[in-house]
């Protein structure tokens, strides 16, 4: 029965870090692409495991006498769950009545988030206390609380290379979770094997689960899903590639491309076409060389209108292309010889790198409501941007507006957009309108906001448009439009400390505070009062709340006759504590990754399971000697020591990387250092889980499902505080060094509370 137990535990780890993979994937599709879903969803997995261990699973698994029935029960369950949660998930647009490409609020994300993986989760952190109950075969409580651990992270591990390496490049996500659901049944079955009529059962139900995903019936309730979720488009085309999910969709004839959810461009968007590509082209009064970020055929087509030497045309991920070209008309003008198409590198990878020189580059990019995004918004983007232009060179974009209204929220977010260009660039205007294109050159004076000058150079280089013409030319570059714009953003700067209380600081690579602005600003679109909520939350008030936080931690110091009857109190803290850093650190290296290499949707699972693989063996080398240690209280402080210096060091890794160039740099970089430095903080982890459950134990007159249930379920609760404040305040707001320091100061609490309770151990 051990070896039975043991392959359900390891299968615990696997469909859980398989299906977590899966499910924040589609998030991230049905949040568009948002890391800050990562940080959402993470959180709230994170707090239903612990409410599962620390709630359920603490008090219940001891008293339950079928053990293993509940196992089996428990696996089962999640049979049925499993592929459930995809097709809710693809259900959120319609519940909150969503359109194709609108932006998801903050709230929404949260309450989907928490409602759909609240039954998965519960079960999961229920399984792991269960398991800690019923297994036995050291006769040692805290080793067998750390062999369950470590046979978890080992079955996570194998998720996550299987599902990063195999099933995300073979079946669809449904079709994942049928195969999941199927190896829950077949776990159950082996449990009930010595229960001929529950064996039996269990059996069909691994037939009829076998069935559906081997005839092809999941491939297929996967299509009929994904056609509810944009049903208000017609699918052509739904793929999931390594770098993200690509949607073409067809409505009153016209073809749309959403990349991870978010709007790419249309078809036969004309004026978008040629208002992207003229006002950019007729500010330059020669351009020859231009660079292309993002876009689409269409705009290709406006652009080679101009006397053009060379356009290259960035497009990170190849499958877009080979999309396009196959259910988008019109793509001839890829085989134009003027054209270099240039896939299979990021934007930002390639300016970082290239020693070519432009007049204009142009980028046609979502805006920065993610981190992926931001990163083309920041002070270091366009420093690389200006020393690829030559003399009267040009950069040109857009962002969304309302031509008619300008909100405070709105004026916040383009003032912070034009200070961060203004560090840059010499010469920055803005031409207001339905669309405001934001035009920056390294020279002054280089840029007119004339609509006559713009029409003798339309004319001169025999230019035929259908909407870059007098009448929209004059209006996009009103005079009175223009004025009215900047004494509005002049307006807003001067009333910054007093209306909003705090400055407009400049939107960098490790504090992208763009992209918590951009959050504020949809944020207030929404009618649940989280608008005025963000836009309060300044550095003043997060260094207060960090403060209390750390006054917190310190009460018992003040009641000593309290904390002498609680030896274990330190220990308590630093594991609640210790399960904060672990998690702040994977946030940290996800959106640092993001923000580096720009596609953390394709190495998500490979740096998840890194840190899985760090955990493991940090908890086999302890578990081993937990028995013969002499001094376990003193190693425990020095792995707190550890915790304490790890948050130090990272940054300095991510700065080195960041400023790094050449092709081997950028390798090393993606696939070796960034993704396994999860590998550290694993062990460090997996090293003090073990010893905090030993020293409990010793400490306390309760077993080992009390024990495992209690420090599984405070690690966890500290895990979920962690996702969910780094990546929804304090990366953006304080950047990610300022939150690597709070991590290692509460961590130094906690290793305090230590140092001062060892005598009482």
């Amino acid at each position: 029965m051990n070896r039975r137990l043991v392959f359900s535990i390891i299968l615990i780890g696997l469909t859980a870090m398989a299906s977590q993979i899966v499910i924040m994937r589609e998030l991230m599709v049905v949040f568009y692409g948002n890391e800050l879903s990562l940080g959402v969803t993470l959180a709230c997995w994170l707090f239903w495991v612990s409410f599962g261990s620390l709630v359920v699973g603490r008090p219940a698994a001891a008293r339950i006498k079928e053990k293993v029935l509940a196992f089996s029960v428990v696996y089962i369950v999640s049979a049925f769950i499993l592929p459930a949660v995809i097709l809710c998930v693809r259900l959120i647009p319609e519940i909150y009545g969503l359109s194709p490409g609108e932006i998801v609020g903050v709230l929404p994300m949260l309450l989907s988030s928490f409602i759909l993986l609240m039954p998965v989760c519960v079960l999961g952190g229920f399984a792991f206390t269960l398991g800690c109950e019923t297994i036995n075969f050291t006769g040692e409580q805290a080793g067998e609380i750390g062999y369950v651990y470590i046979l978890e992270a080992i079955g996570a591990s194998i998720g996550g290379i299987f599902t990063t390496f195999l099933f995300i490049r073979m079946l669809d996500p449904l079709s994942i979770m049928f195969f999941l659901a199927l190896l829950d049944i077949v776990g159950a079955a082996l449990l009930l094997y010595e229960r001929k009529a529950l064996f039996r059962i269990s059996a069909i139900l691994g037939l009829a689960f076998a069935f559906i995903l081997f005839s092809g019936t999941a491939s297929s309730i996967n299509k009929i899903s994904l056609k509810r979720q944009w049903k208000a488009n017609n699918l052509k085309v739904s793929k999931d590639s390594i770098y993200g999910n690509i949607v073409i969709t067809e409505r009153d004839n016209v073809s749309s491309l959403f990349v991870n959810g978010l709007y790419s461009f249309s078809q036969a968007d004309a004026k978008t076409h040629e208002m992207d590509a003229h006002i950019a082209l007729l500010e330059h009064p020669a351009p020859k060389d231009v660079l292309l970020i993002g876009g689409s055929v269409g705009l290709l087509q406006e652009v080679l209108k101009h006397p053009i030497r060379r356009v290259d045309y960035v497009e990170l991920d190849p499958d877009i292309i080979r999309v396009t070209k196959t259910y988008l008309d019109d793509n001839d003008i890829l085989s134009d010889p003027r054209i270099n198409v240039i896939s299979g590198i990021d934007g930002r990878l390639y300016i970082k790198r290239t020693e070519k020189h432009y007049d204009v580059v142009i980028m046609v990019l979502p805006e920065p409501y993610t981190a992926q995004i931001n990163r083309f918004y920041t002070v270091e983007f366009f420093k690389e941007i200006s020393r690829l232009l030559d003399g009267a060179g040009i950069l040109s974009f857009r962002l969304s507006s309302n031509p008619d209204y300008m909100s405070r929220e709105q004026a916040g977010f383009y003032m912070t957009i034009k200070e961060t260009l203004r560090a840059v660039f010499k010469d920055v205007k803005i031409s207001p309108g339905a669309t405001n294109y934001f035009l920056s050159s390294p020279r002054e004076d280089t840029l007119v906001l004339d609509w006559r000058i713009l029409m003798e150079r339309l004319e001169e280089r025999g230019i035929r448009t259908r909407y870059a013409r007098e009448y929209y030319l004059k209006s996009e570059f009103s005079q009175e439009r223009i004025e009215s714009f900047n004494k509005r953003l002049a307006s807003e700067r001067e009333d910054a400390g007093k209306s909003l209380k705090r400055p407009y600081d400049l939107n960098r690579d490790f504090r992208p505070i763009a992209y918590y602005y951009d959050m504020i600003l949809w944020s207030s679109q929404f009618n649940y009062g989280l608008g005025n909520f963000f836009s309060l939350l300044d550095r003043k008030r997060i260094y207060f709340t960090l403060s209390f936080i750390y006054a917190a931690i310190c009460i018992p110091l003040l009641f000593k006759s309290v904390f002498r009857k609680i030896p274990h109190w330190g220990i308590m803290t630093c594991v609640c504590t210790s399960g904060f850093a672990e998690m702040s650190f994977q946030v940290v290296i996800l959106i640092s990754f993001q923000i580096l290499y720009g596609y953390v949707y394709y190495k998500l699972g490979f740096i998840m399971t890194s840190y899985m693989i760090g955990l493991i063996a940090g908890a086999f080398f302890i578990t081993k000697r937990l028995s013969a240690l002499k001094d376990r209280y003193g190693l425990f402080i020095k792995t707190q020591y550890a915790i304490v210096v790890y948050p130090l060091i990272l940054p300095m890794v991510i700065v080195a990387f960041a400023h790094l160039r050449g092709a081997l740099n950028f390798w090393l970089g993606s696939n070796i250092v960034l993704p396994m430095l999860p590998i550290i903080a694993g062990f460090i982890g997996g090293f003090q889980f073990p010893l905090a459950n030993k020293l409990y134990l010793n400490a306390s007159k309760y077993k080992k499902g009390h024990a495992a249930g209690l420090t599984y379920g405070l690690d966890l609760l500290g895990a979920m505080l962690g996702a969910f404040a780094l990546s929804l305040f304090l990366i953006p707001i304080l950047g990610i060094f300022v939150s690597c320091l709070f991590v290692a100061g509460l961590n130094f609490l906690g290793l305090i509370l230590l140092i001062l309770g060892r005598n009482k151990i």
